[in-house]
């Protein structure tokens, strides 16, 4: 797929960006006079509304979170420990040479533990960068961390060039090649799991789930909106962009599964 039809699409697939392009283009259409601008405006107010004051992001989100229920630390040991990428603000290290966390946190701040009580493991970090962006790579970034909590450096093995969760999967199998009996715990957010675990599985890999950084408190808040209307249309986003995903990636052959489970 083209990068710029690519990135329309994630452009597109944000519940967000769509009701901002709306309501620019009702302001236009009324500046010009057009009483087509009215009806834009109309349901720009409409749609903001429905997605800040509803609890449609819970909705959509919660099934999402409780796909891979948190079931606590496995007893039987991993052979490796694959992290994804997403937690670093890269573009902020280029310039000024320092880590900055994104949102999703989650997924870093448990690595430093799970090395500890499976000392035996591998630890394998997936994440590329833009390759405009100044800088370390994410994985380069993710090592630095680990490392840095006393981490072996040749526990660690990074995959640098992934930019997508397909190319998590796919660049991390010819990195280390998994066999049939090889078992990996795979860490990565909670409402991501489902997608994650599709391609990994599709890739060829053996993967238990780990999830983490829940934004819902499970099912008691299905119906309940979030405290905050920015809270709200944030789990929205999120929500529908990893749902278009899971549909794209069952049609273009990057999972066999639809929604993945355990």
């Amino acid at each position: 797929m083209p990068a710029a039809l690519s990135k329309l699409m994630n452009f597109l697939s944000v519940p967000s960006n769509v009701i901002a392009a709306l309501a620019v283009l009702g302001l236009v259409m009324l500046l010009l006079r057009r009483r087509s601008g009215a009806a834009i405006a109309a349901v720009t107010l409409v749609a903001l509304a429905g997605c800040t004051l509803s609890p449609l992001g819970n909705m959509l989100l919660t099934p999402l979170e409780q796909r891979f229920p948190d079931t606590g630390f496995p007893t039987q040991r991993p052979d490796g420990i694959i992290v994804l990428g997403g937690s670093y603000d890269t573009t902020t290290h280029g310039y000024l040479s320092t880590i900055y966390l994104e949102e999703d946190t989650e997924p870093m701040a448990v690595v430093p533990d799970l090395a500890r009580r499976y000392p035996e493991a591998r630890i394998i970090f997936s994440g590329g960068t833009d390759p405009s962006t100044p800088g370390p790579s994410e994985a380069g970034i993710a090592k630095q961390y680990f490392i840095s909590f006393g981490i072996a450096p040749e526990r660690i093995l990074i995959e640098e060039h992934s930019q997508t969760t397909e190319q998590n999967a796919r660049f991390t199998a010819g990195l280390i090649h998994p066999t049939p009996e090889a078992r990996f715990l795979l860490v990565t957010s909670s409402y991501h799991m489902p997608r994650a675990m599709g391609a990994f599985r599709k890739a060829g890999f053996k993967v238990v789930a780990f999830p983490v950084g829940s934004r819902t408190r499970g099912w008691s808040e299905f119906w309940r909106p979030a405290p905050t209307a920015t809270d709200n249309l944030r789990r929205l986003d999120i929500a529908a962009h990893e749902w278009l995903g899971l549909m794209a990636y069952r049609l273009s052959g990057y999972s066999n599964e639809l929604f993945a489970g355990p």
